[in-house]
């Protein structure tokens, strides 16, 4: 098997847009397109990777207002959507083909660009979709191309439940590199990003941490 990590880039994108505009991430899995009087549309399941729910209620407003989009559906931190694409809209799922899967969820970043991990048995399968990208968007950066083996594959799992407080905790802490090595902020710098006490905000997250360890550790299992 083989597997190829792309970063993509393309300006009209309606999801990276937003997550750039409102600082936030978003987890997705592009369905399917089709064409119809001409014109190409296209579906995409999105997760909201992100605690903000203001940011999340602006982000649905905004995209609801850009005049591409036909449809929406929101349910919690989920949501779908139909873009318009016309007759000559870009999009990644105009180039995909049915012998390429998804290895994890497409991460669309506040950083600008969308990252796809995706797989096949044939290296060329993985060569001619990465060149048509590269024709196609914007930008388009080989992150990785190699042969691998069936542990690389990820099946999405259910989230552990967080509260709104602990969910917000964990979120802060990542984006401000409280996970990185060395680690970039101290506990009391992000508590008071909060507003909380340090108690309180340590709290939070480590009973965050508590409810994802096991999912982490798991996966390491695996491997």
């Amino acid at each position: 098997m083989w597997i190829t990590k792309l970063k993509l880039y393309h300006n009209d994108c309606p999801i990276v847009n937003r997550c750039i505009k409102f600082n936030l991430i978003v987890l997705s899995y592009p369905s399917i397109w089709y064409e119809r009087n001409g014109n190409k549309y296209a579906t995409t399941i999105c997760y909201f990777q992100c605690s903000d729910e203001k940011a999340k209620k602006a982000f649905i407003k905004d995209l609801r207002s850009d005049k591409r989009i036909t449809k929406v559906e929101v349910s919690r931190d989920n949501f779908v959507y139909e873009i318009n694409l016309g007759k000559k809209g870009e999009h990644v799922m105009l180039y995909y083909n049915h012998q390429i899967f998804f290895v994890k969820p497409t991460v669309n970043h506040f950083d600008g660009h969308e990252y796809w991990e995706i797989a096949a048995w044939n290296r060329k399968i993985l060569e001619k979709f990465i060149k048509e990208e590269e024709k196609h968007m914007d930008g388009c950066e080989i992150m990785r191309l190699e042969q691998s083996d069936i542990n690389e594959i990820r099946f999405p799992v259910l989230s552990p439940s967080l509260s709104k407080e602990q969910k917000k905790a964990v979120e802060i802490a990542y984006k401000n590199g409280y996970y990185n090595y060395p680690r970039k902020i101290t506990i009391q710098k992000l508590a008071k990003f909060s507003g909380i006490a340090k108690s309180t905000f340590q709290e939070h997250l480590r009973k965050a941490e508590l409810k994802l360890l096991p999912i982490i550790i798991e996966e390491n299992i695996k491997q």
